[in-house]
């Protein structure tokens, strides 16, 4: 098999407010732990943006991956009501100069809505430059989880959307019907641990709608490097996990 390129969708690093057993305080040693499993590159974010507030965690993100090329930033955002992240042009200006080409919602822990009434201005905005948009979607959510993914992608059919941290029991039955219904709708594989699911998912809607992820540190990236190593797909399937679709995501982006 052909040595594969990994591009991490969904990594995260700095001090958690409720730490795992392991995991990295910054960029550089969140560089060990991706040389560690082979991992090349990686979309990420820092703990702050999520635990804080983006006000403070994207500034700190931004500093602390400077220069480093194997990481690529990910602003958090807030309903532009508030004012607190300036305006769309400033923002659109920040992801021009530092090159980010993805935007992360947190609507828990920062408490608001993921409607177009609240966030509307950025879904214009994502939509025209072909911004993808992250959402975790946690473990626990389930239906209420997948009712919020649904109306945003009823309300914004052209956003590309990437869901994470789907859980481990398998949530097929909540996100296939969207598959269907939703191109733009991808997914990470961190937490896709069910039996044979890959195989059976790319045997129905092909391998361009999963990305290679692994919610590092709160899951070992191992899991997900060994399910996708010896998921029963050809290597082209493989490849296009592994990198290929972010890769194609992030590069039509248009700043």
């Amino acid at each position: 098999m052909t040595k594969l390129k990994f591009f991490d969708c969904n990594a995260s690093f700095g001090t958690p407010m409720v730490p795992p057993i392991r995991y990295a305080e910054t960029a550089q040693e969140l560089l060990k732990e991706m040389d560690h499993y082979g991992i090349a590159e990686a979309l990420v974010y820092h703990v702050r943006q999520c635990d804080d507030s983006p006000t403070v965690g994207n500034s700190i993100l931004l500093d602390e991956i400077e220069g480093i090329y194997r990481l690529h930033g990910t602003l958090a955002i807030l309903p532009t009501q508030t004012g607190e992240l300036g305006t769309i042009d400033s923002i659109i200006g920040l992801m021009r100069g530092k090159n980010i080409r993805a935007l992360r919602a947190f609507p828990a822990e920062h408490k608001y809505s993921m409607s177009r009434a609240a966030l509307g201005v950025f879904y214009d905005i994502m939509t025209e430059r072909k911004i993808p948009l992250i959402v975790n979607i946690g473990e626990s959510s389930g239906l209420s989880g997948w009712h919020m993914i649904e109306k945003i992608l009823s309300d914004v059919p052209d956003l590309t959307l990437i869901v994470t941290e789907q859980g481990c029991w398998g949530q097929d039955r909540f996100f296939r019907p969207l598959v269907e219904r939703h191109a733009n709708l991808y997914l990470d594989i961190s937490r896709y641990e069910l039996d044979g699911g890959i195989r059976d998912f790319v045997g129905k809607y092909g391998a361009e709608r999963l990305l290679f992820g692994t919610a590092f540190p709160d899951w070992n990236p191992g899991g997900p490097v060994l399910m996708l190593t010896q998921a029963d797909i050809t290597n082209k399937e493989r490849e296009m996990i592994a990198s290929g679709n972010l890769e194609r995501i992030l590069g039509r982006v248009r700043l």
